[in-house]
């Protein structure tokens, strides 16, 4: 990946993030608390049309979650996904199910439904899927930033 100057948003509005699939894909999905916000923050990404490079980063007792634009444009701001978790019950989950297609959709939950959200039916596509632990992250680098909110 080459980095060009481009200014980047972090989106930091949505309640968390849900993973899911079936035999062919696997879907990185932020949850936002209403389908007004997620159609939104959807909106936002999808103009752009783009490809995204997601990463997680594992610490002992949680994990962060990264994704951001393979390509960033100068023109425009482009918009990166960032949450920490507490837990790293729902990296595992996904790690173990990890192994074919990757997309991300943006959700809304319902609060009146338990434990359950839905998805919009536009995704972007992910080339691919990173583990990797705090001392894999080089100072200064984008994932750096992304994680220390430097952008």
């Amino acid at each position: 990946m080459h980095e060009k100057p481009a200014p980047m948003v972090r989106f930091s509005e949505f309640l968390g993030i849900g993973y899911f699939g079936d035999e062919k894909q696997d879907v990185i999905a932020p949850i936002f608390d209403s389908q007004r916000n997620a159609e939104k923050g959807w909106a936002r990404v999808a103009e752009a049309r783009p490809r995204f490079h997601a990463v997680f980063v594992e610490h002992e007792s949680k994990y962060e979650f990264i994704a951001y634009p393979l390509e960033m444009d100068g023109g425009r701001i482009n918009y990166v996904l960032y949450r920490s978790f507490s837990s790293l019950g729902s990296l595992n989950k996904f790690r173990a199910m990890h192994g074919g297609r990757t997309f991300i959709k943006f959700g809304w939950h319902d609060l009146t439904k338990s434990e359950k959200f839905d998805v919009m039916a536009g995704y972007a596509i992910v080339d691919g899927v990173e583990f990797i632990v705090p001392s894999d992250v080089k100072p200064g680098a984008l994932v750096d930033r992304i994680r220390k909110n430097e952008l």
